[in-house]
C-alpha cells in the first residue's frame, strides 16, 4: 500500500457509505508521539507487569541489550484507539466502536525516550444492516528506524445516525435557551478573541456576564488549538465595574457576601489557572470589578486615554473579586493603599510606571497590537509557557525552597515533551523551532 504523505493528517467524512472508496487506501497519519518512562510506568501499574527492563532504569542501562528501558509491546498497542481517533473518524455515525484485534505483530523494541507515530489504513470494507464493518490497518513507526514497534490489524464498526447538523437541528427545535452575548469570543487561528459585549453599559459586570465569560475560558481551556488569549471591551470602555442597577440593589448584605465569594472566586481562579497567556487591550477604563479582571490577565496593553479606577471607595465599598491580592502584588502596599483609598484614576503613563500595564499603544492600534502580541507567544512552546505561568502564580506565596522543589516537579512534563526534542534540533540547527504541544 502507497504511501501518501509524512505530514500528520485526518480523514473526516460524513456519511458510512463514503468510506468504501478509501479501500487500500490510507486514512491518516499522526504526529510523533514520545515513550516517556512515566508512560512505561503507568502501564505496568494498570497490567501489574513489573519487569526490571520496563521499570529499572538502571539496571536496564547496565543489563539490557538495548542499554534502556524498553516500552511492553502491548504498550505501544494501547495507543490504537487514539491513533485510530486522531487519524479517522465519520460524522454521521451514532455509535463506533473497535472491537476486534485480527492480527499483531512486534517486530522491533520499543526503547524509551524514542518517538512513535500511527499511520492507518482502510484493508477492508462491508456493508451491514444500519452501518457498516470494516478493518483497519496501524503500522506504529519508530522515528529513525526502518521497522515499525507494532503492525496490528483492527476489525471495527459504525452504525448510521443522525450527523452533528442534523444533532444541532434537533437541539434547536427543542427551544433551549439561547447562548448570552454578553460576551463574545472570536477564534483568529491558535488567537482567542474575548470580548465583553454590554456597550451601552460600559461593559458593567453582571451575574449573566461573569457565567458566560467563565463558559469561555471553561471552552478555551479544552481547546487544544487555541494557545493565547486577548480580552477587551467592546464600545468605550474595558469595563465600569458591577452593574449597580443588577446587584447593589437586589443583593442583601449577607447575599453580597455569598455572590463575591462564589461567583467572582471561581472567576478570577478560571484566569489564574489556565495554562494559555492571557493579554488585557484595555480599551478606556478598568473600573472597580473591572479593574480585577484587567489586572487578573497575565499581560496588559493600554491606549494614552486607558487606566485603571478602584472606583470601590466611591460609593462607600471596600475592594472585591480580589482587587486588593491583584494590586497589591503588582505595586506593593503603600501604592495599592493610595490608589484604593483615594479612588482616583491611575492614567496610562502612571500603569506603565508602576507595572500595571506593559504596554502603550495608539488608540486605533489597541487590539492589533495585542493580538499580534499573543500570536508572538502562541509561536512559542504551549507546554513550556503553561508552566511557566503556573511557576510564577506559585512563587507569589511561596518561598524560594518550595519554589524550586514545584518548579522541578512541573519541569518533568517538559522533559517528557516532543516540544523539547524539537527546540534543542531548532536551536542547534539554527532554525525556528516548529512547537506541537505535544
Amino acid at each position: 500500500m502507497e504511501q501518501q504523505t509524512n505530514t500528520a493528517y485526518a480523514t473526516r467524512l460524513t456519511n458510512t457509505s463514503e468510506l468504501s472508496a478509501y479501500v487500500g487506501k490510507e486514512l491518516g497519519l499522526t504526529q510523533w508521539m514520545p515513550i516517556t518512562q512515566q508512560r512505561i510506568n503507568t502501564f505496568a501499574d494498570a497490567t501489574e507487569d513489573f519487569q526490571w527492563i520496563h521499570t529499572d532504569v538502571e539496571r536496564s542501562a547496565l543489563f539490557s541489550p538495548y542499554k534502556k528501558t524498553v516500552a511492553h509491546g502491548f504498550l505501544v498497542l494501547s495507543m490504537a484507539s487514539k491513533v485510530s481517533y486522531d487519524t479517522f473518524s465519520i460524522e454521521n455515525v451514532a455509535m463506533g466502536v473497535n472491537y476486534g484485534l485480527d492480527k499483531v505483530r512486534f517486530p522491533n523494541a520499543t526503547k524509551s525516550g524514542t518517538f512513535f507515530r500511527g499511520r492507518v489504513s482502510l484493508l477492508e470494507c462491508d456493508e451491514i444492516k444500519g452501518g457498516i464493518k470494516y478493518k483497519m490497518g496501524i503500522v506504529f513507526e519508530l522515528k529513525g528506524e526502518d521497522k515499525p514497534a507494532c503492525v496490528a490489524e483492527f476489525i471495527a464498526i459504525a452504525y448510521s445516525g443522525p450527523g452533528k447538523k442534523e444533532q444541532q437541528k434537533i437541539a434547536d427545535a427543542t427551544e433551549q435557551p439561547k447562548e448570552s452575548d454578553t460576551v463574545l469570543l472570536e477564534k483568529q487561528g491558535n488567537i482567542a478573541v474575548v470580548t465583553l459585549n454590554r456597550p451601552e453599559r460600559y461593559n458593567a459586570v453582571t451575574d449573566e456576564l461573569v457565567k458566560r465569560l467563565n463558559t469561555i475560558i471553561r471552552e478555551i481551556r479544552n481547546d487544544n488549538q487555541i494557545r493565547a488569549v486577548v480580552i477587551t471591551g467592546a464600545g468605550k470602555g474595558f469595563s465600569a465595574g458591577a452593574d449597580m442597577d443588577t446587584i447593589g440593589v437586589v443583593l442583601s448584605p449577607e447575599d453580597s457576601r455569598e455572590y463575591i465569594t462564589s461567583v467572582y472566586q471561581t472567576l478570577l481562579n478560571n484566569f489564574q489557572t489556565l495554562k494559555k497567556p492571557i493579554i488585557g487591550a484595555i480599551n478606556g477604563t478598568a473600573a472597580g470589578v473591572g479593574a480585577s479582571i484587567a489586572l487578573a490577565c497575565d499581560l496588559r496593553v493600554m491606549t494614552p486615554s486607558s487606566g485603571i479606577l478602584y472606583a470601590f471607595v466611591n460609593i462607600g465599598l471596600g475592594p472585591d473579586g480580589g482587587a486588593s491580592w491583584l494590586l497589591t502584588r503588582q505595586v506593593g502596599y503603600s501604592k495599592a493603599f493610595e490608589i484604593a483609598a483615594e479612588g482616583k484614576k491611575v492614567k496610562a503613563e502612571e500603569c506603565l510606571s508602576l507595572g500595571l500595564t506593559n504596554k502603550i499603544v495608539a488608540e486605533d492600534q489597541l487590539l492589533e497590537s495585542a493580538i499580534e502580541w499573543a500570536k508572538a507567544l502562541a509561536a512559542k512552546a504551549p507546554i513550556a509557557v503553561g508552566i511557566t505561568k503556573e511557576d510564577l502564580v506559585h512563587a507569589m506565596d511561596n518561598n524560594l525552597s518550595e519554589s524550586i522543589a514545584y518548579e522541578a516537579e512541573k519541569q518533568i512534563a517538559a522533559f517528557e515533551s516532543y516540544d523539547l526534542v524539537e527546540g534543542v534540533a531548532a536551536f542547534v540547527e539554527k532554525r525556528k523551532a516548529n512547537f506541537i504541544g505535544q
